[in-house]
C-alpha cells in the first residue's frame, strides 16, 4: 500500500498549492492596497513614472514643515512636466499615424525622433534644476542626504544592483 500513501501525500500536497493560490487570488483581488498612480496627475494624464520628486520626498523622510517647504517646487514641477509629456504624447501619436502608413516617410519620423530626444533631454535638465530648487529649501542634514542619493542613483549604484526600489533598485529621477 506505498502507493496509495504516496497519492495521499501528493493529493494534500495539490490541495495545499490550491488554497495557497486561491489566497493570492483573494488578497490580490481584495485587500491589496491600490497602487499609487504614475505621473502625479488625474486619472489618464499619468505617464510611465511617477514624479521623481515627489518620490525624494518620500525617500527623504521629510517633516511636515519641510514638505509644505518644498510642495510649490513639486506643484510647478508637476505642472512642467505634465505639459510636456502631452506634448511628446502628440509626437508619439504623429509617429504612429506616420508608420501605420503603408510606406511612410523617414525623414518626418526622423524629425519626430530628434524632436522627441530634445524634449526628454529638457525634462532631464528640468528635473535636475527642480531638484536644486528642492534641495535649497531642506535642511542641511537632508541636503546631505539628498546629494548622497542623487550621486548612488546616477552613478548606478543600488540602481541595477538591487536596492530599496524593487527587485532593480531605486529608479534615478526622469
Amino acid at each position: 500500500m506505498p502507493s496509495l500513501r504516496v497519492t495521499q501525500v501528493l493529493l494534500g500536497l495539490s490541495l495545499l498549492l490550491n488554497v495557497f493560490v486561491l489566497a493570492g487570488f483573494v488578497f490580490h483581488s481584495w485587500y491589496e492596497p491600490p497602487r499609487r498612480q504614475f505621473g502625479g496627475g488625474p486619472p489618464g494624464e499619468g505617464n510611465r513614472w511617477g514624479n521623481p520628486l515627489e518620490s525624494l520626498v518620500q525617500d527623504l523622510k521629510l517633516d511636515e514643515t519641510q514638505k509644505k517647504d518644498v510642495q510649490p517646487v513639486i506643484d510647478q514641477y508637476a505642472k512642467t512636466r505634465r505639459e510636456r509629456w502631452r506634448d511628446i504624447g502628440k509626437i508619439r501619436e504623429a509617429m504612429s499615424a506616420e508608420l501605420q502608413k503603408p510606406a511612410f516617410d523617414m525623414a518626418k519620423i526622423d524629425a519626430l525622433v530628434d524632436k522627441m530626444t530634445v524634449m526628454r533631454a529638457e525634462q532631464q535638465k528640468e528635473n535636475l534644476r527642480a531638484i536644486e530648487q528642492m534641495a535649497g529649501k531642506l535642511k542641511p542634514d537632508k541636503q546631505a542626504e539628498l546629494h548622497k542619493m542623487l550621486g548612488e542613483r546616477y552613478g548606478g549604484q543600488g540602481w541595477r544592483g538591487g536596492g530599496s526600489g524593487g527587485p532593480r533598485g531605486p529608479r534615478p529621477p526622469q
